[in-house]
């Protein structure tokens, strides 16, 4: 009995000195980084021209997105094996620096250094411009990327997956479906929506796992505005 105890009291301190060792890490501090460097998994170097770009934001929030790419948002998990999860991809995190930052995967190492170039501009609308209405699904047609979204009530923001994170709108098709809306959690071949409608009151009939409206407030100099229950969704065309 006295035997089985002492077990029992070792076993309990190797469970909490393992618990102890394994703490959440924090969260990363806010930051932008540029891959410089790739290689595959046995460490040999390799070409690449679709750079990445990580952005660390507030409260476990992230944005990253290849060159001329969609532009993924959302919360991200960076768990006590290292591992940061963004929902659409995740990394095993092997060295973080101020000056530099090495993630890996099944794929290979991605090397990064601090990021100050101006990848995702934001366009502002001048004051003076004067919004045309749009009459036709074809004015929106293109890939569409969110760079800024506002809300009117900060208190009832819509999760990220509900969130719009871009746009591919086609126009007519045979299948009936004018364009896709991707959440905040999809994969580029995955949209959780189709557009089923363009109405005359400049507003897109959605449909998928949730059916939604959203008003088009503009479509004109490379810049595309919707809005949905008090948010608004800021889109531009990376060339």
């Amino acid at each position: 009995m006295k035997r089985s105890l002492i077990l029992l009291l070792l076993l309990f301190i190797t469970t909490v000195a393992f618990c102890k060792d394994k703490k959440k890490p924090k969260p990363f501090a806010r930051s932008r980084w540029k891959e410089t460097i790739r290689m595959k998994p046995d460490s040999s170097f390799v070409a690449f021209k679709d750079t990445l770009f990580i952005s660390f934001r507030g409260k476990d929030t992230f944005s990253y997105h290849y060159m001329t790419g969609f532009v993924y948002t959302g919360a991200y998990i960076f768990n006590e094996d290292s591992i940061l999860d963004f929902g659409t991809a995740s990394f095993r995190v092997l060295l973080s620096k101020p000056a530099k930052l090495v993630l890996a995967n099944d794929a290979g190492i991605y090397q990064f250094v601090p990021d100050s170039s101006d990848t995702v501009k934001a366009i502002f609308i001048p004051k003076d411009e004067k919004i045309l209405p749009v009459t036709d699904i074809d004015q929106m047609i293109g890939h569409w990327t969110v760079y800024k979204k506002t809300s009117e009530d900060h208190n009832n923001v819509p999760d990220v997956g509900f969130q719009i994170r871009s746009a591919y709108i086609t126009g007519a098709s045979t299948d009936g479906k004018l364009g896709y809306l991707y959440g905040g959690n999809d994969a580029d071949n995955d949209p959780s929506w189709y557009i089923k409608n363009f109405g005359s009151d400049q507003s897109l009939q959605c449909e998928g796992k949730k059916a939604r409206f959203l008003k088009v407030i503009k479509c004109q100099n490379g810049e595309m505005i919707l809005e949905e229950d008090g948010m608004k969704y800021f889109f531009k065309q990376f060339k």
